[in-house]
């Protein structure tokens, strides 16, 4: 068992896949724990930057380098806190999918609202608990643009770069095509799923 990640741009269909994941661990009586973005440490709390789920999501103006750094420290915190509280345990039990995690931030640090140094956030990213599988759902701008046009084509195809070139340099990251129909891509992820479980 273990932690598994998915990323992708507006509009890769990581909701649908992973229901579909889901869906099918399940089938197979394994436990799934869900989650968005970062860990919640409270009741209350949301589990994430609100912004991350705007019909706008760079319509907010980046927080300043002061408040981006405690934001950053926010983060740490609460992605340990999380792992040691129980995501930790759930891994070694059963599968902790997470739609996005805190390498998004590295991607697309506008719609987190983080304007604070880049070479922290690289740094503070690395002492995070890590996925053992990242799986990015890949797609050409044209497709995203057609399934949801919240960000312009423009940032698609310069997250979409930035994504593939993350995944270059880590071995632990796997690039899907999402835009094979949505049985097919679901399908590819619990291949790699397997392969590493």
């Amino acid at each position: 068992m273990g932690f598994v990640a998915f990323l992708g741009c507006d509009g890769a269909g990581k909701s649908a896949v992973i229901d579909g994941v889901e869906s099918e661990l399940n089938s197979r009586g394994c436990a799934v724990l869900r989650g968005h973005w970062c860990p919640r440490l409270f009741s209350a709390d949301s589990g994430g930057d609100r912004t991350t789920a705007a019909d706008d999501p760079h319509g907010i103006e980046p927080r300043g380098p002061v408040s981006s750094v405690l934001k950053l420290a926010w983060l740490w915190l609460k992605w340990w806190s999380g792992w040691l509280a129980g995501l930790g345990s759930s891994a070694r039990k059963g599968w902790v999918i997470f739609d996005r995690y805190h390498a998004d931030l590295l991607i697309d640090p506008r719609r987190y609202r983080y304007g604070g140094p880049a070479w922290l956030a690289r740094i503070a990213m690395a002492m995070m608990p890590q996925p053992d599988r990242v799986l990015f759902l890949d797609a050409p701008v044209d497709v995203l643009l057609s399934r949801k046009q919240e960000v312009p084509a423009d940032a698609l195809a310069s997250s979409r770069e930035r994504y593939l070139s993350l995944c270059r340099t880590h071995s632990r990251f796997v690039v899907i095509d999402a835009s094979k129909p949505l049985k097919e891509v679901i399908e590819a992820a619990c291949r790699e799923i397997d392969g590493f479980g």
